[in-house]
């Protein structure tokens, strides 16, 4: 009885299909379990006369159509499939003998199962076919991909899923309707995603090992990664929760490779010219850095051609960074780490105007990354850590002139006291808004978020307490304020792996920490990263922040 149906898609690869096939012959799962069923894809290559001298000893049907992709072909394959389970396997892949079993195997010990199988890649390294030092590099990272699936080093998702070697129940193909038909390439991982939403559980599959046969050089691979930017947008628009894997990851780099990104991109420097390059990193300690560059650059080189318009990738290319404030200083009181003077706090609202940045709320931030939108291109929000009582005196009034809104982070435990978790420094003892205080705010447009209780490093309390402090903090502000708290600042932006899911329990949608660098689509929600502006900092370092992101700007001295 036939369980498992192999579906190979073919196109123009005769040399490469025999070998697939005869290693099909090779498999220790009994023939009489599986068919293979052969899609040719209009091949004019000798593919039919190939198939008509082989002798296999399993069951094989090909199946012929006029040339329309190889998603059709699939497709077509699947409809002709009688397996309980499909195995989609590229017909430039050589299966090791245990492929077909693990793929079984694992289908019927798992209900609703996609089957992620391994494939390797060993690219040539003597003779003609030698391989050039970015095919190198791809084919390091190819394996080190599955080394980590393999490992447990990151579990399996939607955009692990590559069809060259896939397995899932055929009930479940049929119902999500198929690959799409109109992407010229991340069909798979788009199939992935909703056979995911659809409720299956992807996962890796030991032993379904296939060595990928099909070789390709530099010119080959920059074409298929900028291939992968172009669909970006247009799968982001049906599955918005795909934006932060394809979109959300270019600011995610050191100032230099960032800022060359831009300028190449702004030049539009075919990614031809830049494949020589490597000829000056071989054997390098930069050699992999250089070549990582690369395949993003063309990734993103394809994001940008495919860019709805101007604004689309402006939002896409720039993230939102979270200025973080403090303290605000009195007539004749020096500035130091914590304590910003005033009119340095309305030179950097003033640049922010003059340079056109949106300044948004940090609720209409938290509002676009949970609907999976993309926030405004250049877009700053405003935090004020704390609530102390000069706020409303010598911060407030700017943000009013400017017409910027702020988050400010209250202690709910202290409001009306003074800060009592800072034993020396600039800000120990200094006072703090009281109740009309922060009423009388947020009557003028500053929202109000939480800050713990009592501001005490979480990772150094129980979960327990922890979870007490947050949770605590946001039932003391809702029942001051009547209105919901939803927003969060972690006390000194300490938190250990666990504080995340402990800020979600207490009814959470975002939290900031004081990681720098600018926020991305991929920047976890509860784990936001702020800029901190230090009351020392000149106009310059605040520009090169808010351009470059503040891990990107040279170290400043640290004092209280």
């Amino acid at each position: 009885m036939i369980e498992l149906s192999v579906v190979i898609p073919s196109y123009n690869r005769a040399g490469p299909l025999r070998a697939c096939l005869q290693a099909l012959a090779q498999q220790t799962l009994p023939a009489e379990w599986f068919e293979v069923v052969v899609a040719v894809d209009g091949s004019t290559d000798g593919t039919r006369e190939m198939l008509a001298g082989l002798k296999l000893p399993y069951a094989l049907r090909v199946v012929w159509q006029a040339n329309a992709g190889q998603c059709a072909a699939r497709n077509r394959g699947a409809a002709e499939a009688a397996g309980r389970y499909l195995l989609f396997l590229d017909d430039d892949v050589v299966a090791a003998p245990t492929l077909l079993a693990a793929h079984l195997s694992a289908q019927q010990a798992q209900t609703g199962l996609v089957g992620i199988g391994r494939l390797t890649m060993q690219p040539a390294m003597t003779g003609s076919a030698r391989a050039d030092g970015f095919a190198r590099y791809f084919a390091r990272t190819w394996n080190s991909h599955y080394d980590r699936l393999e490992q447990g080093g990151r579990a399996p998702a939607w955009r692990d899923c590559y069809s060259g070697n896939l397995s899932l129940p055929r009930a479940a193909f049929a119902q999500a309707g198929g690959f799409a038909l109109d992407l010229r390439a991340r069909f798979d991982i788009e199939l992935g995603f909703r056979l995911e939403q659809q409720g299956l559980r992807i996962g890796f599959v030991p032993g379904a090992i296939g060595a990928h046969e099909d070789f390709k050089d530099f010119h080959r691979l920059a074409a298929e990664a900028e291939k992968q930017g172009r669909v970006a947008f247009e799968l982001c628009r049906r599955h918005p929760a795909m934006l932060p894997v394809l979109l959300g990851g270019f600011n995610d780099a050191r100032a230099r490779s960032l800022l060359l990104r831009r300028l190449l991109l702004a030049l539009g420097v075919p990614p031809g010219l830049l494949g020589p390059l490597g000829r000056l990193v071989r054997g390098r300690p930069s050699e992999p850095a250089w070549y990582e560059f690369l395949y993003s650059y063309c990734y993103w080189r394809g994001v940008r051609r495919a860019a709805p318009d101007r604004d689309a990738w402006r939002r896409a290319s720039h993230g939102t960074t979270i200025l973080m404030y403090h303290a605000f200083a009195a007539p004749g009181e020096p500035a130091s780490r914590f304590v910003l003077p005033p009119r340095a706090f309305a030179r950097q609202m003033a640049w922010l105007k003059w340079l056109g940045y949106r300044v948004i709320s940090l609720e209409e931030y938290a509002a676009c990354r949970r609907a999976c939108q993309l926030p405004p291109a250049r877009s700053v929000v405003i935090t004020l850590d704390d609530g102390f009582a000069e706020v409303r005196t010598r911060a407030a009034p700017v943000l009013r002139r400017y017409g910027f809104p702020a988050m400010l982070f209250l202690v709910s435990g202290l409001v009306g006291d003074a800060n009592r978790w800072d034993k020396a420094g600039a800000t120990a003892g200094r006072p703090l808004l009281s109740w009309d205080d922060v009423l009388a705010l947020r009557g003028e447009g500053l929202s109000i978020g939480a800050h713990t209780r009592t501001h005490p490093r979480l990772s150094q309390l129980s979960p327990e307490q922890a979870l007490d402090e947050m949770a605590g903090s946001k039932a003391d502000l809702e029942s001051r304020l009547g209105a919901p708290v939803s927003l969060l600042a972690y006390p000194f932006g300490d938190m250990d792996a666990g504080t995340p899911a402990l800020a979600e329990q207490a009814g959470f949608a975002a939290a900031c920490s004081v990681r720098p660098g600018a926020n991305t689509a991929s920047t976890p929600c509860l784990a936001l990263r702020r800029t901190e502006v230090a009351g020392t900092d000149s106009l310059l370092r605040f520009a090169l922040s808010l351009w470059l992101g503040d891990d990107n700007v040279p170290a400043r001295r640290r004092s209280q």
